[in-house]
């Protein structure tokens, strides 16, 4: 895991779900676009302030920005969900088949 990366990439995600350009962004938090291009791609971390203008601009809690679970790679991610199941209950499992049939059809 690499923070200013994960960072990044949970940034881009925010801002894709809310169709905003990276220039739009920028305007909102008033920094120049290429902040913005450099904070997706892990060049670059913003401040505190910085931050809490992204959490306004998208409407959420600053700690949202650190949920990055899911954005890992194929290898980290199968090694989460292995472990969830081998956890799980009957019950858990047939949840899960449930939820994952949804997600095949």
């Amino acid at each position: 895991m690499n923070i200013k990366k994960d960072f990044g990439l949970r940034i881009k995600e925010l801002r894709n779900k809310k169709g905003m350009t990276q220039y739009e962004l920028a305007e909102m938090v008033a920094i120049d676009p290429k902040h913005i291009s450099h904070i997706e791609t892990g060049r670059s971390f913003p401040k505190a302030d910085l931050i809490e203008k992204f959490a306004t601009a998208f409407g959420v809690d600053y700690t949202e920005f650190f949920k990055t679970e899911h954005l890992q790679d194929r290898k980290y991610l199968t090694e989460k969900i292995n472990i969830i199941i081998k956890n799980a209950t009957n019950e858990d499992l047939r949840k899960i088949l449930k939820i994952l049939m949804c997600l095949t059809n």
